[in-house]
């Protein structure tokens, strides 16, 4: 178990139901979590609690986080095909030619953009986690492989992104000054959420995590958009 406040690994693995394991360096439960209901958890998450977080990744099963993955790269795609982003993103599909995101294929397409530039984004964290904090064994302390929780970390902090539901509720009744304040806030909370949740899962400050996110979410961009317009090409 992990303690929820500080980080480091606690000792002992049973719990009781009752009580939490007090963490020996600070002397507070080793993860009040356990013990509360959870929608007190997921009120925290939108909080961005950093105990929150740790509770979910080291101390809880994360077996179904790959399902809501596979839920927001659906939601996503469907909002990129229904052209919700269209008008806001550097990302364009339009053309001289038909645009393909209006055919049957349409949707696939958008999920295959979102999967990429998801790998995209997971990838150059990693990577330039490993090059800016030169430690490697970033996280050993906590007793699982930092690969697969940064890969958690990204999918938990992508829950953010079911705040663009209103956005395909209301999309006809809002103007687009009022989306694209919508979908910069719902970025800007996804970002701010991921830069949370590597400063946890990396043991950095919020400040180098915020210059390793930032910076990685700018080249997965760049290199995002450039493979949409070498595809669109293609068409």
């Amino acid at each position: 178990m992990v303690c929820q406040s500080l980080g480091f690994k606690e000792v002992g693995t049973q719990i009781s139901i009752s009580i939490s394991q007090l963490q020996e360096k600070c002397k507070t439960p080793a993860d009040k979590y356990i013990e509360f209901e959870a929608l007190i958890i997921l009120i925290d998450l939108v909080l961005l609690s950093k105990s929150a977080y740790r509770h979910i990744l080291y101390n809880s099963n994360c077996k179904n986080l790959w399902k809501i993955g596979i839920i927001l790269i659906l939601l996503e795609a469907y909002c990129l095909w229904t052209e919700t982003f269209s008008k806001f993103t550097n990302v364009c599909y339009r053309s001289d030619h038909p645009d393909p995101f209006l055919a049957e294929k349409g949707f696939y397409l958008s999920s295959l953009h979102i999967l990429i530039g998801t790998i995209l984004l997971y990838t150059f964290v990693y990577l330039l986690t490993r090059i800016m904090l030169h430690c490697a064994n970033i996280g050993s302390d906590t007793g699982k492989a930092y690969p697969l929780v940064l890969l958690q970390g990204t999918i938990l902090a992508s829950i953010a992104k079911f705040f663009f539901i209103p956005i395909i509720i209301w999309k006809q009744h809002t103007t687009d000054s009022a989306m694209a304040i919508h979908i910069s806030l719902v970025v800007a909370y996804f970002v701010i959420s991921l830069i949370q949740i590597h400063s946890v899962v990396s043991q950095c400050s919020w400040t180098k995590s915020a210059v390793i996110v930032l910076l990685a979410f700018v080249v997965k961009t760049y290199f995002l958009t450039e493979i949409s317009l070498f595809l669109n090409a293609l068409m």
